[in-house]
């Protein structure tokens, strides 16, 4: 395959997801700025709202990440009744993962607040807002998964027209409920769980007529080999979350240990760093199916054809990322927020987020290009290590320096790491 094609075959996977990527944060970005609208204690509660819905929605990534890879292998292989018993197992699993979840954060969500040191009106509106989010999770988990599967099947414009659906719902009914109805924080939160459901019904929909246009095969459906993988690679998967959202909920737990005011302008940088980074992102979801078909068919990944345009593309994309970041950062934040964050005036803030896009674009592709090899351990160590390398320089520094300067220094450090293993990992 020429560099033309390659490039030409990369793009055509990779623009979908990257829609659907941005399209999931500007619906939080839109929260963020109606919040903002409402009141400084609303956007409080909403990042911490946010941060625990994300912890516990973000464990089981694996739903998507162990998903995509594996489908496109079976596929690949013309495997299609072993395909079709997969994607109905993880089907069940992703219902019923989500419904326990919602039972953990209903009945324990005072206690998740509270890690936050809230003020009294600023827990009551966090607890309104996440549980009344959290009744939608059942239905994200399986968009997720749906979506996942779809991409592996070399759909993915559907991950496209899914986050649409979410975005364009979410926007409108969270200003409906949240301004014009006056429902406030529960008017936004009700509007994340309306538009999940939407969505994973159309997504589940088109899923399963893709599913019943495949032609009849005579393999042997191995239904123990097939959950024993899916619990392999989603129990590594999950560990790998656990120490990823638990690094990132730790960072708004100290910002929001340093002040409201700082938690507020964490949870809004966070907003916009996960809008920027899903540029990089969508190309390290389209390397899972990419690299999954090129090893399928015997071939080898490092120092192929593919391996040097994917390395190529997160060069240009981590150069664009950090410049724009830097000199964009204060008029975002003042945009999304409706707020003057005097934090900003320092210019070490701006840098350091800045520098998460040049570090973090290599991270997150290597992410990507692990689980398309099939290295899920490699994948999982790599970020368990950097998190924790991230984790002990915060805890090193903030009793020093209690500003929100040394929380996003932490990050810098773990996405240096998480570059260098992962990209150690992919070469052995």
């Amino acid at each position: 395959m020429s560099n033309k094609e390659i490039n030409k075959d990369i793009w055509i996977n990779s623009y979908p997801i990257l829609i659907w990527l941005l399209t999931e944060p500007l619906a939080g970005l839109v929260d963020s700025r109606i919040a903002g609208l409402i009141g400084i204690d609303t956007l409080s509660s909403v990042g911490i709202g946010a941060t625990i819905y994300f912890v516990f929605t973000w464990i089981f990534v694996f739903l998507a990440y162990g998903t995509t890879p594996l489908v496109a292998k079976l596929n690949t292989n013309n495997e299609l009744n072993n395909l079709k018993y997969f994607i109905s197992f993880g089907r069940k699993a992703s219902i019923f993962l989500g419904f326990l979840v919602f039972i953990i954060i209903f009945n324990f969500n005072d206690f998740f607040i509270s890690l936050f040191k809230p003020t009294g009106d600023v827990r009551n509106l966090a607890s309104t807002y996440l549980i009344v989010r959290a009744i939608g999770i059942p239905f994200y988990l399986l968009n997720m998964h749906s979506t996942a599967v779809l991409r592996g099947l070399r759909y993915p414009k559907i991950t496209f027209q899914s986050s649409i659906i979410v975005t364009l719902t979410n926007i409108f009914l969270s200003y409906l409920l949240g301004i014009v109805l006056e429902f406030g924080i529960l008017g936004i939160g009700l509007a994340s769980s309306i538009s999940f459901f939407i969505a994973s019904m159309y997504a589940n929909f088109v899923q399963q007529n893709k599913l019943k246009a495949f032609s009849k095969t005579d393999d042997e459906v191995n239904e123990q080999k097939l959950r024993k993988k899916f619990f392999s690679v989603g129990a590594t998967i999950v560990l790998r979350s656990a120490f990823l959202t638990g690094f990132m909920a730790l960072l708004s737990n100290q910002a929001s240990r340093i002040s409201m005011t700082d938690v507020a302008l964490h949870h809004v940088l966070n907003q916009i760093w996960t809008f920027g980074y899903n540029f990089i992102d969508a190309l390290a979801i389209a390397s899972q199916t990419l690299v999954s078909e090129h090893i399928s068919k015997g071939k080898k990944y490092y120092g192929s054809g593919l391996y040097k345009a994917l390395l190529k593309i997160t060069a240009v994309f981590s150069i664009v990322a950090t410049v724009v970041s830097y000199f964009s950062i204060k008029f975002l934040t003042e945009l999304i927020s409706n707020q003057l964050f005097i934090q900003l005036e320092n210019n070490f803030l701006p840098i350091l987020f800045s520098l998460t896009f040049f570090f973090g674009g290599y991270a997150f592709l290597w992410d990507g290009v692990l689980l398309g090899l099939d290295k899920n351990k490699e994948f999982a160590y790599t970020t368990i290590t950097s998190s924790v390398i991230g984790a002990s320089v915060l805890f090193l520094l903030i009793p020093s320096f209690q500003t929100i300067n040394i929380i996003w220094f932490s990050l810098v450090v773990s996405l240096i790491f998480r570059a260098l293993i992962g990209g150690y990992f992919q070469r052995k």
